[in-house]
């Protein structure tokens, strides 16, 4: 070899800068941590390789570089765990939920509602047949037990995951303040040595947060870690935590400055969604002026009719207003003015919030109707995907369970009411009571749960005699006539007939042959001594709204149940009806024959933020049932995604950082090694090279 070669190689060898071992804080990796350390390079210091001989240290833009790639990855992880951890809450709930929906088994809810209405179209082709009416009454209790199970499951579900969210809390709340006592020993000078050990403990507090709520992170110049929500609330600013808490349901006023409201509104009921209610129209409560609108969204978008209209709702003179996703609203107040503008947020339910300077912040997830997130609020990590499964996944699982048992209950009952049976009835008592027996039935006043369900119309009562089966001459056509009340016209207005009116009009009609009477704002109708009662043509339904003459008690899948005079008596379920010589024939099976009809009858169930569906009580029931489905198949491919992801990243902090020490020691021993045997090719030859000068010519 030439010697111009050789002290090229060891030149060239000498300065390239051989790594250092150095401690743990640098470019050795921390065993079993998941991430390391910053190196002691910092952004904004001279950068570049050394060309001094024997310098050893790395190049300071490779540290810098590996600095912010770990930055990066861990920055990603984060994020990544709270996504994971936000699908991972739900997917076995779902699941399960799905379970109970599922239709395949033989003994699904879906064939329980075929097997109902089957069981009437067998009583219409035998009306006087026990066995016929008793399979009614037994695939009525199969059917009413499976909705009511799985109204209980949804409820229970619903409950274990508020006490979830409430223990997950706290373990957050915990690790918030543990995360302040570890920043305040890193600016701690006594704590030097420790640094890489708290940097450490720092990074695990950090990773239990992310899986509990979304999270962002910063460090400021004295290694105080800050960290808020995705949506920038302030979880602990470096010597403060402001922990987040479970609420309990709260309605807060917001009033513009040309607002002089100064009363309370207050609200009855609970929900699952969160309601905006906005002023259209100020005025004085009392005066029946005021009128507002409401959102179910946050203001998105209003609830509003078949033309797309926003629904108007007029705040009744005693303060009362129309109900809203199940809410009974009340104005409360003797003086002042309500000014257009002016809203009232509802949160009907246990919501999360947190403490601000400015006071309680609701950060409870939400989701839109167009299925994203709220990003003001809490949107990943544990208690945001349990939040999002109890009220956005379960809550609207609940809206159609209830929905579509009391399209069932309200059909049924329409049918039955108009309906008769051979069983005379003397005394006849309503299930649905109403709350003011003075306020028109359809307003939201007079609190009859099933006010939506009645229509102007006409409605019949037959007072039959016992001994001659005929109708009694005053009701030889059981019109009940309400010319004689306000406002003097003859057929029935929920509009402006109250329950007090549909007494009073009763017991007209009815003369002295029945009366009808008012106990706890329940109605009653007696008939008289040797009469017995039969209805006939109702076509305003307010009888079954009442529940009186009706199959089914309950208005939803929690309260739903057969009517304790059928399940008494199975003869007393109306097949048939009055004929018109007012008697009922034993052979009548007309209102069998409807109410099976009913199987395959189409409706429309509405759904807040969803399109109106016209279909069988079957098919709603089998989209609900496809739909839990959905859900559940959508948060197991969202756990497995965002773990796949997970496990990439935790692959690229090994390839960074490195998992085998030993290795990493070896690989530097050899380059010192080098380093040395370079140094030695360059002494051997400025040896020759003397050697060569001192030869003689």
């Amino acid at each position: 070899m030439a010697i111009t070669s050789l002290l090229n190689l060891g030149g060239n060898t000498v300065y390239t800068p051989p790594k250092d071992i150095k401690p743990t804080d640098s470019n050795i990796p921390v065993r079993n941590t998941g991430t390391v350390a910053p190196a002691d390079q910092q952004p904004g210091q001279n950068t570049g390789i050394y060309y001094l001989p024997g310098l050893m240290n790395i190049s300071t833009t490779g540290n810098e570089v590996i600095s912010r790639f770990v930055e990066q990855v861990e920055h990603q992880t984060i994020a990544r765990t709270s996504d994971f951890a936000r699908w991972d809450s739900q997917r076995e709930m779902l699941l399960n939920v799905d379970s109970m929906f599922a239709t395949e088994e033989a003994l699904g809810s879906q064939d329980n509602i075929s097997r109902f209405f089957d069981n009437w179209k067998t009583l219409s082709q035998k009306p006087q047949d026990a066995t016929a009416r008793q399979n009614v009454l037994n695939s009525s209790d199969a059917m009413v037990q499976m909705l009511r199970g799985q109204r209980e499951m949804l409820e229970s579900t619903s409950k274990a995951i508020s006490e979830g969210v409430q223990e997950s809390l706290v373990e957050l709340n915990e690790k918030l303040q543990a995360l302040v006592d570890v920043n305040a020993r890193l600016a701690s000078p006594e704590s030097v040595g420790a640094r890489s050990d708290l940097i450490r403990e720092r990074n695990a507090i950090v990773h239990a947060i992310s899986e509990k709520l979304d999270i962002e992170t910063s460090i400021n110049t004295r290694e105080q870690m800050q960290v808020s929500t995705r949506s920038g609330f302030t979880l602990v600013d470096g010597t403060s935590a402001y922990t987040l808490h479970l609420s309990e349901p709260s309605l807060t006023p917001r009033l513009t400055p040309a607002s002089t409201f100064d009363g309370s509104v207050t609200f009855e009921g609970t929900s699952s969604r969160e309601v905006v209610l906005e002023v259209t129209q100020g005025g004085a409560v009392g005066t029946g002026e005021v009128r507002f609108r409401a959102s179910l969204d946050g203001k998105r978008s209003w609830l509003s009719d078949a033309e797309g209209n926003d629904i108007q709702f007029t705040v009744a003179a005693n303060g009362s207003a129309p109900s809203v996703q199940g809410l009974n609203i009340k104005f409360n107040s003797n003086s002042g003015m309500l000014a257009a503008g002016d809203t009232i947020n509802i949160v009907p339910k246990q919501h999360v919030t947190g403490f601000t300077p400015q006071g309680w912040v609701n950060v409870t997830p939400q989701s839109f109707f167009d299925g994203s997130d709220n990003e003001l609020r809490i949107t990943g990590g544990q208690i945001s995907g349990l939040m999002q499964l109890r009220d956005n996944k379960l809550g609207k699982y609940l809206e159609k369970l209830d929905s579509l048992v009391s399209t069932i209950i309200t059909e049924v009952n329409k049918l039955h009411a108009q309906g008769a049976s051979t069983i005379p009835q003397s005394e006849i008592t309503a299930t649905n009571g109403v709350i003011n027996a003075d306020a028109p039935l359809s307003s939201n006043a007079s609190g009859l749960a099933t006010r939506q369900t009645v229509s102007a119309g006409k409605m019949t009562l037959f007072a039959i005699n016992t001994e001659t089966g005929k109708p009694a001459p005053t009701t030889a056509y059981g019109i009940i006539d309400f010319s004689g009340v306000a406002p003097y016209v003859r057929e029935f207005d929920p509009a402006v007939h109250s329950l007090n009116n549909v007494r009073d009009a009763i017991s007209s009609s009815l003369g002295q042959f029945g009366s009808a009477t008012i106990e706890e704002n329940v109605l009653q109708i007696t008939a008289a001594e040797n009469y017995t009662l039969s209805f006939g043509e109702d076509s305003s339904h307010l009888f079954a709204a009442l529940g009186m003459n009706t199959y089914f008690a309950g208005t939803t899948a929690k309260d739903m149940k057969v009517h304790e005079r059928v399940r008494d008596d199975e003869s007393a379920i109306n097949a048939g009806i009055v004929n018109n010589a007012g008697a009922v024939a034993a052979e009548s099976s007309e209102t069998a024959k409807f109410i099976a009809a009913l199987k395959d009858k189409t409706f429309s169930f509405n759904t807040p933020g969803e399109a109106t569906k016209t279909v069988s009580a079957r098919e709603y029931y089998s989209s609900l049932s496809a739909q839990a489905k959905d859900d559940a198949t959508t948060a197991l491919y969202k756990t497995q995604f965002n773990e796949a992801l997970l496990l990439d990243l935790s692959r690229q902090n090994a390839t960074i950082h490195g998992s085998n020490l030993d290795a990493d020691i070896s690989e530097m021993t050899r380059f010192q090694h080098s380093y040395k045997a370079a140094a030695k090719l360059i002494t051997s030859a400025e040896d020759m090279m003397q050697v060569i000068a001192g030869m003689p010519n």
